[in-house]
């Protein structure tokens, strides 16, 4: 569920600029029930379809097995490749529930990536969470609507959720930037 949404987020770096000449895509996605989920969370599906040409689309779904979930923190890391993966720019731990259940939430990154996939996607509460799964459908990005300049490189972006301090998931999306 929560790793969905580091995959929405992959969808997010699947952008064409054709006026700058840059294109970002997704290359691979990874979702994983962590060891220490204790049963909680169980991955349905996780994965990227090319539709088109430079334009991916990212779905994923993860059964949610102990309801309701009352405490949800998300950690969002962001890492270049070079030498194998260095972090960059991003490592943010964050109240999911807060940032989900809020209307007025502070400008971040978070926000920034939660709310470009909320309309394809059924996060569209607050904590408890009473519903049996959390999933993203067909997500890709406009590049008209982001303007997130990035330097020319390999990147994965890392999305953890915990409950109660417990690692639940793990949802890793690799992209690439060429320009």
């Amino acid at each position: 569920m929560w790793l969905k949404l580091v995959q929405v987020l992959l969808g997010f770096l699947m952008l064409f600029d054709v006026a700058n000449g840059r294109l970002l895509k997704f290359t691979n996605v990874k979702c994983m029930d962590l060891p220490t989920n204790a049963g909680i969370t169980k991955y349905e599906y996780c994965r990227l379809k090319v539709v088109r040409r430079n334009h991916v689309e990212l779905s994923l779904k993860v059964g949610l097995l102990k309801l309701p979930i009352t405490n949800l923190t998300t950690r969002l890391q962001c890492f270049q490749r070079s030498d194998g993966y260095r972090p960059f720019m991003y490592n943010v731990l964050f109240d999911f529930c807060k940032l989900m259940g809020a209307r007025r939430y502070h400008i971040s990154f978070e926000r920034f990536i939660f709310d470009t996939i909320r309309k394809y996607s059924n996060f569209n509460h607050s904590c408890p969470w009473n519903e049996d799964y959390m999933s993203v459908e067909k997500f890709a990005l406009d590049f008209t609507k982001v303007n997130m300049p990035v330097p020319a490189g390999v990147y994965r972006l890392d999305f953890t959720f915990y409950s109660y301090g417990r690692p639940l998931t793990l949802t890793q999306v690799f992209f690439e930037k060429i320009e």
